[in-house]
């Protein structure tokens, strides 16, 4: 039995059965650095491109960025295909640097907009739920200031909501595992007690529109 995973923690959600009789050997992929990268693309590009038609500074442009951020060949090939895409609709030749500089918001915001796509329905509905709370200036909120929120959103979708606080609190766990949230500790002692206050940690813009698209092809 062969796992794949970017989630090195995915072993924790095994059953303690699983967990007893697994005897894993962990094989770990470091991220690929420029140079990797720019071998990638040059192989790439050599059967992409006609003669002339991409800068190789583009090309070494796209790698390091890659490298700096992710470090992996699919966001190295996103930027140098969306830097080509707006090259050719200016009709302008050869692809440049200034093209992928470009590229770069728009491969960073598609992807954190496929992340989304990718969670579950009531993961998608709290995020809308504090990404309204964020719009409006009320975060870093608490797990039942985001439920009352988040049962909104979800009345607005003619839905049924998660029907307690700790599943709300299970999936703010997980979101803030995913990166999607930043999570602050509060302790107020004896008075008020330990909890933990949520934000998005990308931009609520990009939250709503992604939800607003989900939702009108799914009406």
């Amino acid at each position: 039995m062969i796992g794949i995973s970017n989630d090195y923690t995915f072993r924790r959600t095994l059953s303690p059965k699983v967990k007893d009789t697994l005897m894993e050997t962990e094989i770990s992929f470091s991220p690929s650095d420029a140079g990797e990268l720019r071998t990638i693309l040059e192989h790439r590009a050599d059967r992409a491109f006609v003669d002339e038609a991409c800068a190789t500074s583009a090309i070494a442009k796209a790698a390091a960025l890659a490298a700096q951020d992710m470090g992996n060949a699919r966001q190295a090939l996103d930027l140098l295909r969306v830097g080509a895409e707006l090259a050719e609709q200016n009709g302008e030749t050869p692809v440049t640097d200034e093209h992928i500089d470009t590229a770069r918001d728009g491969v960073q915001r598609e992807r954190l907009e496929n992340k989304i796509r990718d969670q579950t329905e009531h993961a998608q509905y709290i995020l809308e739920s504090i990404a309204n709370l964020q719009t409006n200036g009320e975060v870093p909120a608490r797990s039942k200031e985001i439920q009352r929120t988040y049962e909104q959103v979800v009345d607005s979708h003619a839905a049924s909501p998660l029907s307690t606080l700790k599943s709300i609190q299970d999936h703010l766990s997980d979101l803030h595992m995913l990166g999607f949230l930043r999570r602050h500790e509060q302790n107020k002692g004896l008075s008020g007690g330990q909890y933990y206050e949520y934000e998005l940690d990308l931009d609520p813009e990009i939250v709503l529109a992604t939800r607003a698209e989900i939702a009108e092809h799914t009406a």
